[in-house]
């Protein structure tokens, strides 16, 4: 029988509001992927705005400088995104089963394991910046500006660590669209503050670093502030501020697998960042412009198969089991489709996309980054389904196997790129990261459609 903290107010009103246990799933899938979508094209549009701004004001080195730091910002940002994801997955079962008391202690409890984590990645951040630089071979002429950046960048990501853990709350509860209001409110305040920092005060990529930590923290603040005042089930009292062993555990179980996973795909992303470092700052120029491309094509789709990871978990947690099956089938048709549209549109339009980035004088910089776009476009319909699988298998709690399908993927990138590298060129590189889904993606389908994930217990 579950145990519903109360019969009425609004604990179950906001349940009923959030519950994907019952009805229409395509319409629940799309309703809750929508507001995802929308955030995740202003978050592309800040990060973006970083690099066309550097990339067309202040200049192609500039431009090269933020994407040598792209592996490194985005591994300690990535491990914050894994140990958070954890409070989606415990959270959704939780509510997906009524227990709300349960709830409003994982909230706490989650708060605690966001505060200790925003301090240490960011001793790592501000500490390791000039040491990870030198690793991985960034080119002397960006040096300075890389390792600026993330010292300012890592040395202050707690205010991204905090936006993340009430975001993940949030749509634990079936709520995308609260992040998606603080999401758009951070996007706009970055890129005025990313105009002024390089334009007005000539800050040049410290700036940019600048601008959106300022914007992450007082993102954070108000998000955090806001979940509280909405959502009066999830506040905490003393009692439930104390640290909960159980709950604790289980979100540590599932945490701390996906953030070192996480980082590990980093750390591998960073060593395929040191093989194109040693072609130049015009390779890594191209580099940094096809990894903007390909988020940018990716987002529709990746937003929708993220957002199955919360209906999977709530109704993990309800005992729904055929329902979850049910809604993976609509999912990857979903996202099948739109990734096939994304291939399409990115290969008939690279050359224009790159030019959003670049000047149209930089044609070798330019005829890479069309190439490069092209290249990995063909195979976009692959990272959809693994997106799909490994967000199915963390919303039940199956953590190991999508750390499996992350090796597996991680070690084809890193292996290939190196050998790829040295056979045929920096072209290879480009032919590592897309054959790395495809063997990714094996692992996590056959388990995801061998069902064995059915014979868990679900938390509780």
């Amino acid at each position: 029988m579950r145990n519903y903290e109360r019969t009425d107010g609004p604990a179950v009103r906001e349940r009923k509001k959030g519950d994907m246990t019952e009805g229409p799933i395509t319409r629940q899938l799309v309703l809750f992927a929508l507001p995802l979508f929308v955030g995740a094209l202003f978050q592309l549009m800040y990060n973006t705005t970083d690099s066309v701004i550097l990339g067309k004001f202040v200049g192609a080195d500039a431009l090269a400088a933020i994407g040598a730091t792209g592996t490194t910002a985005f591994g300690l940002l990535n491990i914050a995104i894994g140990v958070t994801n954890a409070f989606t997955v415990v959270i959704s079962q939780l509510f997906g089963a009524g227990k709300h008391d349960q709830v409003r202690r994982a909230v706490a409890n989650a708060m605690w394991i966001s505060l200790v984590l925003g301090i240490l990645l960011g001793f790592v951040g501000f500490f390791g910046a000039r040491p990870i630089m030198r690793l991985l071979g960034t080119p002397e002429n960006i040096m300075e500006p890389a390792c600026m950046y993330v010292m300012i960048y890592g040395g202050l990501i707690i205010g991204q660590v905090f936006y993340n853990a009430a975001s993940a709350i949030l749509k634990a509860l079936g709520d995308s669209k609260t992040p998606l209001y603080f999401l758009i409110f951070c996007s706009l305040l970055n890129i005025v503050l990313d105009l002024a920092f390089v334009l007005i005060w000539e800050g040049g990529v410290p700036g940019v670093a600048w601008a959106t930590v300022i914007s992450q923290i007082l993102s954070a603040v108000l998000c955090m502030a806001y979940m509280f005042a909405r959502y009066p089930q999830l506040r905490f009292g003393r009692e439930e501020l104390k640290i909960d062993r159980r709950l604790m555990r289980e979100m540590l179980r599932i945490g701390v697998p996906l953030g070192i996973t996480n980082g590990l795909l980093s750390v591998g992303m960073m060593v395929v960042t040191g093989v194109v470092n040693s072609f130049g700052s015009d390779i890594v120029a191209v580099y940094t412009v096809g990894g903007k491309v390909s988020q940018i094509a990716t987002v529709t789709f990746s937003q929708l198969a993220f957002s199955f990871s919360v209906f999977a978990g709530q109704n993990f947690g309800a005992k729904k089991y055929d329902r979850i099956l049910e809604g993976s089938r609509k999912a990857l048709r979903m996202v099948v489709g739109l990734s096939l549209l994304s291939t399409v549109v990115i290969i008939l339009a690279a050359n224009q996309v790159a030019l959003l980035f670049l000047n149209a004088g930089e044609t070798e910089i330019l005829a890479g980054s069309a190439q490069m776009i092209r290249i990995q476009a063909c195979f976009y319909v692959f990272l959809g389904a693994i997106w799909v699988y490994n967000s199915a298998l963390r919303g039940v709690g199956d953590v190991r196997t999508t750390v499996y399908s992350s090796v597996v993927e991680l070690c084809a990138k890193v292996g290939l790129s190196v050998l790829l590298a040295r056979l045929v060129g920096y072209v290879g590189i480009w032919f590592a990261e897309p054959i790395g889904w495809i063997l990714g993606l094996l692992v996590s389908g056959i388990v995801f459609c061998g069902k064995k994930w059915m014979g868990r217990a679900e938390f509780s």
